[in-house]
């Protein structure tokens, strides 16, 4: 289509303890989780500033409240298409919420299992260890992943080899292990984190180890929203401050 070389933007959003990845092309939207409750006005103020008013596809990477709790401003002022989730289900009152809303409103929801591959837009192909594709450019989104599940992503052997990385568990000591790292070879790491946040995340083992590594780190903490462009060729990234 007229849009078919329509830059891919990637923004990880400034959303404090939580993670919300806001992704667009060629103005259709996609969201790879939604922030915590606390910044729900955040995140309604994030769908004003880029102009979401329709979003194709939400995926929540599993249903803790600072990956969930920011669908209800999703919900307030966006049409969604589409909603995966890993179809476990809590007993959290924001989680019932969810699936009272998805139900009202008749929005297909169903369960991502691994190895499995959808569009996360159209043209950018995502499967199910979390793996973006658009031309050349690689990224892998590992939700709040830790050793076990990275270990076991590695044990699938799934090919996770990705020029970025969007770090799990927002940067904690026990997830980014130098198998993994070995395993992504990652050109450049995002860390979702609230700034002086009470879990000390991102762990200084891990900044270590990704420094070790001559990684390039960004985090939300101290640069606000990270932004990453990308012609599937090239790909350029800019920080807030």
């Amino acid at each position: 289509g007229a849009g078919s070389d329509a830059p891919l933007i990637i923004r990880m959003l400034d959303i404090g303890q939580g993670d919300a990845i806001l992704i667009e092309r060629n103005g259709k939207f996609a969201l790879i989780d939604t922030g915590d409750v606390e910044h729900r006005p955040r995140m309604a103020e994030y769908l004003r500033k880029y102009g979401v008013k329709k979003v194709d596809t939400v995926i929540i990477t599993h249903p803790h409240g600072d990956h969930i709790g920011g669908m209800f401003s999703v919900f307030a002022n966006a049409e969604i298409r589409q909603v995966y989730d890993n179809g476990v289900p809590t007993s959290l009152s924001t989680y019932k919420t969810y699936r009272k809303i998805l139900d009202k409103r008749k929005i297909p929801r169903r369960t991502l299992r691994g190895g499995e591959k959808i569009q996360l837009l159209d043209g950018v192909p995502f499967t199910v260890v979390g793996q973006l594709k658009y031309g050349n450019f690689t990224m892998l989104f590992t939700g709040d992943a830790e050793a076990e599940e990275e270990a076991s992503i590695l044990k699938s052997g799934a090919d996770v080899k990705s020029i970025v990385l969007k770090a799990g568990h927002h940067g904690s000591k026990t997830s980014s292990t130098e198998e993994f790292l070995r395993a992504v070879l990652p050109k450049a790491v995002f860390i979702s984190c609230g700034a002086g946040n009470n879990y000390g995340h991102p762990s200084r083992q891990t900044m270590k180890r990704l420094e070790k590594w001559g990684i390039e780190v960004y985090r939300t903490d101290r640069q606000g929203t990270i932004t990453l462009t990308t012609d599937g060729k090239r790909y350029e990234i800019t920080k807030e401050h």
